[in-house]
């Protein structure tokens, strides 16, 4: 919850420097104050949270796993909508299920309470919610992977509950994640058909990005071939896409880095090309629809000490947090950065003829905003604990004579 507060004030504190630098030897105008932006303009459009089924801890009531405060509806509450009529922020709830176990619980009906509550929970919020349902299935160590056929069925299970209990509009603002970590499973014999639940129960696909973009990424962590195979995979089902979690693994500066690690890169090479540009190029190439990204010193954090991951926060590194401005939050680069109430009229659809066609016209009526492609930004976690923020890009398209999905985030 408080990193939350951490980023929008390092970014708003970030931004009245450059304000500062840049006003230094000009004339003030003290009536005008059109160009200054308020902190609130750096606050996120969505926020990340996890929980799991069995006790659904940090929804409703704060909650700490070890890596600070989960509190869903305390994010919430932070930036409230105007009219309060819906939340202006988003949430994307990482939901653990707990394995073949969990999963055979869910099979079972032993958790309908549980999903009865988690029901109740999408329906008040009021938010566009992306939730992740056992999320990182085919990460070897949570316990999915000797019985996947367990998996989908609980997943189905959740799916189909939540529609039949949810009312029209809550079914409208919440889509179901299946979230793969992007790296080597457990047997040569699974894949990713061995545990996708069907296009039917599938709103979105997600990836986790840590190491596998660094040149050091050990076997068991995986490569750029194991992120794209995932995202071609999307391709391949029509599904928009989600990089669910992701930071440099060992820290900006590499000060957890393993040995190999700084055998191959100095600590001194350019921080923003090793990890962010790798990430920026995957999701240029592959039009990734969501970024979340997870902004916070993880060595600080009980859950997470001595782990790997080392300081991510952006404003840790001068270098980075320029080039973060530069190209995330001053729009110079192919992308538009969403930020709070981005989230209206969330998966809606568009006839083709209102999309923008020339990429080099921008202008801001509601049919172009919502013909954006838009990337969220997780900058703090839960089990990780993020708020994120949205992305997205303006891209020439041909006329056609058939209805296009609206990217679900416009």
């Amino acid at each position: 919850l408080f990193s939350v507060d951490e980023y929008v004030m390092s970014q708003y504190n970030y931004s009245l420097h450059v304000d500062i630098n840049s006003t230094a030897d000009a004339e003030v105008d003290v009536s005008d104050n059109t160009h200054h932006l308020s902190a609130s303009s750096f606050v996120p459009s969505s926020f990340m949270v996890y929980t799991d089924l069995q006790t659904l801890r940090g929804l409703w009531a704060a909650t700490d796993y070890g890596s600070g405060i989960q509190y869903a509806d305390g994010l919430l509450d932070l930036f409230p909508s105007i009219d309060h009529s819906q939340a202006a922020a988003g949430l994307q709830i990482g939901l653990w299920l707990n394995g073949t176990q969990g999963c055979y619980s869910i099979c079972e009906k032993e958790l309908d309470n549980q999903i009865e509550q988690l029901i109740a929970y999408l329906e008040h919020s009021r938010a566009s919610i992306f939730l992740r349902l056992g999320y990182e299935f085919d990460n070897p160590s949570f316990g999915y992977s000797d019985h996947p056929e367990l998996y989908i069925l609980a997943f189905r299970k959740i799916v189909t509950d939540c529609r039949k209990g949810l009312s029209a509009e809550a079914q409208a603002r919440v889509m179901f994640v299946w979230h793969s970590w992007g790296a080597p499973m457990a047997s040569a014999k699974l894949n990713l058909h061995s545990f996708y639940p069907g296009d039917a129960y599938v709103d979105w696909i997600g990836v986790s990005i840590f190491q596998q973009v660094l040149p050091w990424s050990p076997p068991w962590g995986g490569q750029v071939s194991d992120v794209e195979n995932v995202l071609k995979f999307a391709q391949e089902h029509d599904k928009p896409t989600m990089i669910a979690e992701s930071t440099p693994f060992g820290g900006i500066e590499l000060k957890q880095a393993s040995k190999a690690a700084k055998e191959i890169m100095d600590a001194t090479s350019d921080p923003w090309d090793r990890w962010y540009g790798q990430v920026i190029g995957i999701i240029d190439k592959y039009d990734v629809s969501m970024w979340c990204y997870i902004n916070c010193d993880w060595e600080s954090q009980p859950q997470w000490h001595n782990v790997g991951f080392g300081e991510t926060r952006l404003a840790s590194n001068k270098e980075v947090m320029t080039k973060w401005h530069e190209q995330i939050m001053s729009g110079k680069s192919n992308r538009t950065f969403l930020h709070l109430g981005a989230l209206d009229n969330c998966g809606a659809t568009i006839a083709s003829s209102n999309l923008v066609t020339d990429s080099d016209e921008y202008w801001f009526t509601p049919d172009h905003f919502l013909s954006f492609i838009l990337v969220p930004f997780i900058v703090a976690s839960a089990a990780f604990f993020l708020p994120y923020y949205m992305l997205g890009g303006i891209r020439g398209r041909t006329k056609s004579t058939t209805r296009e999905r609206r990217p679900l985030l416009a």
